[in-house]
């Protein structure tokens, strides 16, 4: 028996614009997206890079805002993440479909070291895989899936350049936020991870298994250390956010054409 897949995402994706009367042309995805989880983030990186929303693909997605435009000369889209592994693979899937090769991520973590604080940057590497969607893009004995080297390195130089904190290695990525038990968080932490998310180890695997190039830039939104400390919707996280964005709208500006 194959094990092809019985229908992609380009097939689905043609089905939906044929729905609408729409090209996938017309949907404006340029070969590099960066996608962010906090609607209100990705809506004020896209209006720092004068980026357009994109009218057809609001009809395509209507949940979903994306934005293109153009940095350094070369097009560029900005949408928003669905949160969860399988939400955004999926998102993912559907976007190479209509020509992205290239993913560059900004969201939120939990750290788990003491090195770094609330407000500092993780650039995941190596991923511990506890979500259920990565499995579906490896194969038995397949290494744990990391970023594309030259993305990780291009967003490290230019948190560094913007004079952010910034460390990159070992993450630790989950389907169950309110499951990270107290055994898993030491465990890890002396494993050397930094942080914890729901999506990156997912999205590294279908990158190595598409051959598109990945990698994200993540600002640590609370600590898992000691007594849980959240700093969501506070000044501190929003000058860090402010400091991401800068840091990985210079990471587009130096990256080589692709």
């Amino acid at each position: 028996m194959s094990d092809s897949a019985h229908f992609t995402a380009a097939e689905f994706v043609a089905y939906s614009c044929a729905r609408r009367g729409i090209r996938v042309a017309d949907l404006g995805v340029a070969p590099t997206v960066v996608g962010v989880w906090s609607p209100a983030v990705a809506g004020y990186l896209a209006e720092q890079a004068g980026a357009v929303l994109q009218e057809h693909y609001q009809m395509f997605c209507p949940d979903v805002p994306l934005w293109t435009g153009s940095i350094a000369g070369q097009p560029v889209s900005f949408t928003r993440w669905r949160v969860g592994a399988p939400a955004t693979v999926m998102q993912m899937e559907e976007l190479i479909a209509c020509g992205a090769r290239r993913f560059l991520g900004l969201g939120w973590a939990g750290s788990l070291q003491t090195a770094a604080p609330v407000g500092d940057l993780l650039v995941p590497e190596a991923c511990i895989a506890e979500e259920g969607t990565s499995a579906h893009y490896r194969t038995d004995g397949d290494a744990p899936a990391g970023p594309d080297p030259a993305l990780a390195a291009a967003l490290v130089a230019a948190a560094e350049a913007e004079g952010c904190p910034v460390h990159r290695g070992l993450h630790w990525s989950t389907d169950a936020i309110f499951r990270e038990v107290r055994s898993k968080v030491e465990a890890y932490r002396a494993r050397g991870a930094w942080g914890v998310d729901m999506e990156s180890s997912a999205m590294f695997a279908l990158g190595r298994f598409r051959g598109v190039g990945v990698a994200n830039l993540l600002v640590v939104s609370d600590e898992l250390w000691h007594n849980w400390r959240p700093a969501f919707q506070s000044d501190e996280l929003r000058r860090a956010n402010r400091a991401a964005v800068a840091a990985l709208l210079r990471a587009l500006a130096n990256l080589p054409p692709g």
